[in-house]
């Protein structure tokens, strides 16, 4: 597109101004956001994870607890969250530990806030590198700007102030991604492969990226070399067994975290409704530009122009989304808990962003591109809205109470009531969760039949417009 008010600045725009841009955002707001909110959900037992091995270099949380070590960022009392027992019958933590491997240097530089900044930090990553990748497929530099704000914002953006594992987590399933389509060469296919064993230390859920991974690895093989790919991901998956095999006497601690839940509700259709509308944990409430892929998607308009993947590289694309949404389909973990809105599935946002970015650059009708524009300001505007007020606690969510964003956005308005609660729905939610459904569908074929007389225009502008 070569017109509109962002286009002198998407004309400027490179990969590490952007990288730039949004670290000195991230880091700006952490600095004002970490002192004033306690952290919370599971972020004390990350950060009490990170104090332990920097200091005492063990997972041994007993004495930490018994210290009260939690009190340097939480002063309410904080109970430990215990696994299954290690084979020597010492407790071990119920968390992941690859996050707090990650974090214990950084902590013991500068606390709390040092790893929120480290988490801005990926964030900030992720969105430069989906802006990269936007520019080697050829897509204009209006659709790569799009891609790297979409894949920074929300629902990514929370994570960029919250110590939890999506940050990190999306930043390496992404990385990854990158490696293995664009890379070519060893030791980008091995890093790849590094990153893949490194995901299921950051939460079990991300076993199944690992297993993306290396289906993006055999079907992009002619792109980068499959050898050092699986050579480092058995080096890898041997690191893996032998730590675990150190802790529980068994080659993974998937059989330890996993388990089907207490509240486990294996309908797939009220997790979709709920990961689509959902007030609290919703995605398109709090990132509504991602409804053009629904009404583009559901239309059958072409998303792509020249330079866009081929069907292998889009097929890789799906299967990187798939391993991300899949995990929480089945069982009703995919509210989240205490935590920020969409935490489950924030790994998908980069893949996401790309695929908007190519919405942007296709023939689509003028009024999706400037929906495209107007939602990504409306969803920004959101997040920093929320991220300057932490007193207010406005991303965290819980489903036993209302929605705090919501309310704090419209004291008394309607936003509450016009979003389903599908984490415990009632009655009233089920009607308003169809409702929503039919008119995204209703929405998509509107704009089926106008993309129909749309001429390739958007094409004349060149990859650099």
């Amino acid at each position: 597109m070569s017109g509109g008010p962002g286009a002198p600045l998407s004309k400027a725009m490179t990969a590490g101004r952007l990288f730039v841009l949004l670290a000195v955002i991230f880091g700006s707001l952490a600095w004002g956001f970490v002192p004033r909110m306690e952290a919370s959900g599971d972020e004390p037992h990350y950060l009490v994870m990170a104090q332990s091995l920097g200091r005492e270099h063990d997972l041994d949380l007993r004495d930490n607890y018994a210290r009260e070590d939690w009190r340097e960022f939480r002063a309410a009392p904080t109970e430990p969250h215990y696994a299954a027992p290690r084979r020597d019958g010492r407790p071990f933590p119920g968390h992941a530990p690859g996050l707090p491997f990650l974090l214990a240097p950084v902590y013991a530089l500068g606390g709390r806030l040092a790893c929120a900044i480290l988490m801005g930090l990926m964030v900030a990553a992720t969105g430069s590198l989906a802006f990269h990748l936007a520019r080697r497929e050829g897509l204009s530099s209006g659709a790569s700007l799009v891609a790297g704000l979409a894949a920074a914002g929300p629902p990514l953006a929370a994570f960029g102030l919250h110590v939890y594992t999506e940050a990190a987590a999306t930043l390496s399933l992404f990385a990854a991604f990158a490696l293995l389509r664009f890379g070519g060469r060893a030791s980008t296919a091995a890093l790849a492969g590094g990153l893949a064993c490194a995901l299921p230390f950051l939460h079990p859920r991300m076993a199944v990226g690992a297993i993306a991974i290396a289906i993006a690895a055999l079907l992009l093989r002619d792109r980068s070399p499959l050898l050092p790919f699986v050579g480092a991901s058995v080096c890898g998956a041997a690191l893996y067994a032998a730590f675990w095999m150190s802790i529980f006497g068994v080659p993974t601690g998937l059989g330890v975290y996993g388990g089907a839940p207490e509240d486990a509700a294996f309908d797939p259709g009220q997790a979709l409704m709920g990961l689509l509308v959902d007030r609290a944990y919703g995605l398109l409430p709090y990132a509504p530009q991602f409804f053009a892929l629904v009404l583009v998607g559901a239309s059958g308009t072409a998303l792509l122009k020249r330079g866009a993947p081929a069907r292998r590289e889009g097929v890789v694309e799906i299967v990187f989304v798939a391993a991300v949404l899949l995990p929480v389909l089945f069982w009703r973990v995919w509210w989240g808990g205490q935590s920020p809105p969409a935490r489950l599935i924030a790994p998908m946002t980069p893949f996401l962003a790309l695929a908007l970015a190519r919405v942007w650059d296709g023939p689509v009708v003028p009024a999706v591109r400037r929906f495209i524009g107007v939602a990504l300001a409306w969803s920004w505007g959101l997040f920093l809205f929320a991220a300057l007020q932490p007193g207010r606690l406005l991303f965290i969510n819980k489903r036993v109470r209302p929605t705090r964003m919501w309310d704090a956005l419209w004291p008394g308005g309607p936003f509450d009531a016009l979003l389903p609660d599908m984490a415990r729905p009632e009655a009233s939610d089920w009607p308003l969760a169809i409702g929503w459904m039919a008119g995204l569908v209703i929405l998509g074929l509107v704009v089926r039949r106008r993309g129909t007389r749309v001429v390739d225009e958007p094409f004349a502008a060149g990859p650099t417009a």
